[in-house]
């Protein structure tokens, strides 16, 4: 019985080892993907929209996700992380046009960016804080509901004005 639990807890500990250098690992690879891309903050972004620039954005979180709402841009695409090196260059044979990446937090985003990078394509960034900071800089999600609109926490809606029924008494 010692021996099992000997050996229970030294697994334990060069699993947690384990763990503790892969996120370490993930650190310094996210580090690389900083260092190599550049980032779009939600302001930027949305006003390339509006303004109709041309650029292509990629929409990278899994399908369950997607469902939540996007950010729309008529030339949008939706392409699963997992998918996106095999699926890109058919999709945009034009390595120069400018793309942005997105995903939920922007982790994912920037990772998919470097690698978009490494295949080429010259003019690529990721969405900083991916869509969570799109949303909560208060810019418009597309949902199956139409636009959807984060109020600020501190919102509260105007109180109507209560009538004066006791006027001339």
């Amino acid at each position: 019985m010692r021996l099992f639990v000997t050996f229970l807890l030294t697994s334990m500990i060069a699993t947690t080892s384990v763990m503790a250098l892969n996120i370490g690992a993930v650190k310094d690879i996210l580090s690389a993907a900083h260092h190599a891309v550049d980032e779009v903050d939600p302001a930027e972004l949305k006003k390339m929209i509006d303004e109709d620039e041309e650029f292509i954005l990629i929409d990278i979180r899994g399908t369950s996700q997607q469902q939540h709402g996007e950010i729309y841009q008529l030339d949008g695409l939706k392409i699963e992380r997992g998918y996106l090196e095999f699926k890109v260059e058919p999709l945009i044979p034009n390595k120069k046009i400018p793309i942005v990446i997105y995903c939920c937090t922007g982790k994912r985003g920037i990772l998919a960016a470097k690698s978009l990078k490494d295949m080429g394509y010259q003019n690529v960034r990721s969405l900083k804080g991916g869509i969570r900071g799109w949303v909560e800089e208060g810019m418009p999600l597309d949902t199956a509901y139409g636009e959807m609109i984060m109020m600020p926490m501190e919102y509260e809606p105007p109180v109507p004005a209560k009538e004066e029924t006791n006027k001339g008494k």
